[in-house]
């Protein structure tokens, strides 16, 4: 846990605030780049980029900050903090696909090749953005006695780094997805599979958490939006299948 890198008078650079920074730019570049691909323009895609990142940032805090009304209700200012933590994925990730939709649409810019474009590079600035998480301390799993177990400083005892397996995970599918991308089959296949393989990383994840209470039965919020991601992941894969 090292939520702060350095600090220089009155100025503090959070290791979270640096990763989602750092995200942001390897995303956009390497985006702009591997646009030529789908023959995008690449100002488009970098404009694109900002927009979502803008969305995403905006989504990901309200639906924490829903989820946390208690807390913030008495500490209101803390509600524009996010450089110390306190987003939540499914949140940005819907307002920014909304606002990416809106966007792509607005500067006619192709839906489905624009998806499968940017599909592998959220991957990777969520894998990225899971190590602030890491060093911020948010995001923990249970407790645990086997080997997998690291001991943060606000815990007594060992639990699970599931920030570190989400980013290891979330790297497995950016690589994946980034040299399927030349390879694609039909418009729509990467991103489709992107959604389906985020989905079931989160939906198993989830159960070592140690940050969240099951919503219904055994399954917490998270959980339950995975499900639907995939099943969104699986039915936008049969559709586009067929496409010609």
């Amino acid at each position: 846990m090292y939520p702060v890198l350095f600090s220089m008078g009155r100025i503090t650079v959070y290791s979270y605030g640096a990763m989602l920074a750092l995200a942001f730019i390897l995303t956009a570049l390497l985006a702009s780049k591997r646009s030529r691909v789908f023959n995008i323009p690449e100002e488009s895609v970098g404009n694109l980029v900002f927009v979502l990142l803008v969305a995403g940032l905006v989504g990901a805090r309200a639906l924490y900050v829903l989820l946390n009304a208690t807390y913030f209700s008495r500490h209101p200012v803390e509600v524009l903090f996010i450089n110390r933590g306190g987003l939540v994925f499914y949140g940005g990730f819907i307002s920014a696909l909304a606002a990416g939709f809106i966007f792509a649409r607005i500067h006619k810019m192709p839906i489905l090749d624009t998806m499968d474009l940017l599909a592998p590079f959220v991957a990777l600035g969520h894998a990225i953005g899971r190590i602030g998480c890491f060093l911020n301390g948010c995001c923990y799993g249970k407790p645990t006695s086997s080997g997998l177990g690291i001991v943060f400083p606000y815990s007594d005892t060992a639990i699970y780094p599931t920030q570190l397996f989400s980013s290891a995970g979330l790297f497995i599918i950016f690589i994946a997805l980034f040299f399927m991308q030349g390879r694609r089959r039909f418009k729509g296949e990467i991103f489709s599979l992107y959604l389906i393989s985020y989905g079931a990383l989160r939906f198993l994840l989830e159960f070592l958490r140690g940050d969240v209470e099951p919503l219904i039965l055994w399954f917490g919020t998270g959980q339950l939006i995975s499900i639907g991601l995939v099943a969104a992941g699986l039915w936008l894969y049969a559709i586009t299948k067929r496409q010609p």
